[in-house]
């Protein structure tokens, strides 16, 4: 067929009426297979680094012993037998119940080409392991339950906004008292804070420096919490890797560690084991810009579980018999030991 015919054989694009003929009713539309997942956490940051146990019961209660008084000069013959009073106290950890779950109509499922359930599964258990460290996060900053029986309440030590210098619950701190670059709390408190402003003598608040490290650190061997080549784990955020990498002392170390840190990978540095996390929460202030990165070792924190993250699914008769995806955890947790459970302020204004 000749082009010029194109017109006599009712091809013209100038008809309207002709529109259906137009090539464009062939096209088609290609979908492919499957799904894609949103970008989020899936994993748990922060259960790896602490202790666990399993637990049957309401309440469980772990008991810790304290320190014997100093030895004494024995200048008596055939004297009394001495005595040491040796404190006792225990934590309780309770049991709560999570869930989450998602309906699937097969009516939906009948209009689309892959089915979508394995990527509600995958979705829904994401979310549970986030649960995991949202629990801990909330625990190791929130209320320990102490005494005989769970009456006694023991919370964290409470930095003031931009502070400068090291506040010391009043039961973790030992031989610490305040003068210098600490301030010792009173109360049912435990754990370290360093605050915002902390910078060893220099001016002006600031992120995580070294500064703040290493009084983190030297906090902890004050207390005789860890050895001194034990590694601590420091939990921080996107803000906090950018700061380091902005440290002199951290620009001038070794070649491998600012690799590491540039990269997001887990490393070690000035005896901290850096592990990324974006749900820290911030210090509930007046400018509300201080991220509370934690720095702890697994003893600072005891999770129990009672029923680990399962996942289940079931068709639901009241629902006219359409699958149901069921998520539950069973869990809860409590900080145990104040001397090597502590934060560092970081300003992200």
């Amino acid at each position: 067929m000749a082009l010029s015919a194109v017109g006599a054989q009712g091809y013209s694009n100038s008809t309207a009426s002709n529109a259906e003929n137009f090539i464009e009713k062939s096209y088609v539309a290609a979908f492919r297979e499957g799904f894609e997942q949103a970008f989020q956490q899936s994993e748990s940051r922060l259960q790896p680094y602490f202790e666990q146990e399993s637990q049957n019961e309401e309440y469980q209660y772990f008991d810790r012993i304290g320190t014997a008084a100093d030895m004494t000069t024995d200048t008596s013959r055939f004297g009394t037998n001495p005595n040491s009073e040796i404190d006792h106290d225990r934590r309780r950890l309770g049991l709560v119940d999570y869930e989450l779950g998602k309906y699937i109509d097969e009516k939906d499922l009948k209009r689309v080409i892959t089915d979508p359930m394995n990527a509600y599964t995958q979705a829904l258990l994401a979310s549970g392991k986030r649960k995991i460290d949202d629990i801990i996060i909330d625990k190791f900053f929130g209320t320990a339950v102490t005494g005989k029986s769970g009456g006694t309440n023991v919370t964290f030590t409470s930095n003031a906004e931009d502070a400068t210098t090291v506040k010391v619950g009043a039961l973790s701190a030992g031989n610490i008292v305040t003068g210098g670059k600490y301030v010792k709390d009173t109360g049912n408190t435990e754990g370290f804070s360093v605050g915002a402003n902390y910078t060893n003598g220099a001016a002006g608040a600031s992120g995580l420096t070294v500064d703040k490290l290493l009084a983190a650190r030297s906090t902890m061997l004050r207390l005789h919490a860890i050895d001194q080549d034990e590694v601590v784990n420091c939990f921080i955020g996107a803000k906090q890797f950018e700061d380091l990498l902005q440290e002199d002392k951290v620009i001038n170390s070794d070649f491998a560690v600012r690799k590491s840190l540039a990269e997001g990978n887990i490393t070690t540095f000035m005896g901290f084991r850096f592990i990324h996390t974006e749900r820290l929460p911030l210090f509930d202030g007046t400018n509300d810009d201080e991220r509370r990165v934690i720095v702890a070792t697994s003893k600072a924190l005891k999770m129990s579980v009672g029923t680990g993250l399962k996942g289940d699914m079931w068709r639901d008769p009241s629902k006219k018999n359409i699958p149901y995806i069921y998520f539950k955890l069973c869990a809860d947790a409590s900080r145990m030991w104040g001397e090597v459970a502590g934060e560092i302020r970081c300003s992200e204004a």
